[in-house]
């Protein structure tokens, strides 16, 4: 008879076992879950972020390119010719203040 309780006895020991390393393995499991949640919602919130500064380059880039294109035109040298250099067109009339003496 002691040979069957021994062997109860060691049949509820290997249960309890078995128990403990399942809550164990559970509990590493929740914490890693929560690790990685806490991760992926941080990697969100950068996705966000830097779609957000990747549309504003991308408006700035074609603001550059308009710019550029801008630049080559006529219109743009001669505004620059009269602004910068103070040049002025054939036929264009020209008002100089008096100087004070």
């Amino acid at each position: 008879m002691s040979r069957r309780n021994t062997t109860r006895k060691e049949n509820i020991k290997g249960v309890v076992v078995i128990c403990v390393v399942l809550l164990v393995l559970c509990a590493t499991l929740f914490v890693r879950y929560i690790s990685l949640r806490d991760q992926y919602r941080t990697n969100a919130e950068t996705i966000a972020v830097l779609e957000e500064e990747k549309k504003a380059e991308e408006e700035r880039t074609t603001h550059l390119q308009q710019q550029e294109l801008y630049q080559q035109t006529d219109e743009f040298i001669e505004e620059t010719a009269r602004k910068l250099l103070n040049l002025i067109r054939p036929g264009d009339t020209t008002i100089k203040p008096e100087e004070a003496e």
